[in-house]
């Protein structure tokens, strides 16, 4: 072990697979988390569901350091958790924040009570107010991914932005 906390992203969808592959590039131990086990299973397999430059060859050569499963137990083992899911947004703009808060319901029962949890997925202003937690969190840090850059832009931030509730 390297003494780094572990990081776990819940939700792999192209924002949580970046952030992971770009963590585990700096050294960290990460765990992929997703409740869909078809999903994390292909995933342990290599097989990713999104495109970056750079990402697979990155998930490849980091891959000792990377983990995936479907089993939110797994969890339990995390000093940081990221709420990572892309959030839904049609095309007037509204979100649909169902998933977030049912993965965040999940989720949350897991964790240690001194695990940090940090949504990073795009949510509303205010939102994190709105979640009752015991332990630490939940905080807010402001995903700033363009598609076709997303992973650069994971392992090199121009910034980091976090707030609490």
């Amino acid at each position: 072990m390297s003494g780094l906390p572990k990081i776990g992203y819940a939700g792999m969808s192209h924002l949580g697979i970046n952030s992971l592959a770009a963590a585990a590039a700096r050294g960290f131990e990460v765990l992929g988390f997703d409740p869909d086990p078809a999903l994390s299973g292909a995933l342990s397999e290599g097989h990713l569901p999104v495109s970056e430059p750079g990402l697979a060859d990155s998930i490849q050569v980091h891959g000792e350091k990377i983990h995936f499963s479907s089993d939110l137990a797994d969890l339990g083992a995390c000093d940081v958790v990221y709420i990572s899911f892309d959030v839904p947004t049609d095309d007037q703009g509204h979100s649909d924040l169902t998933p977030i808060e049912a993965l965040i319901a999940a989720v949350s029962p897991a964790l240690r009570a001194d695990c940090v949890l940090v949504v990073l997925s795009q949510v509303p202003p205010g939102f994190t107010r709105g979640l009752n937690r015991h332990g630490s969190g939940p905080f807010y840090q402001v995903e700033t991914l363009v598609f076709g850059r997303a992973y650069d832009r994971a392992l090199n931030p121009e910034r980091f932005i976090i707030g609490g509730a």
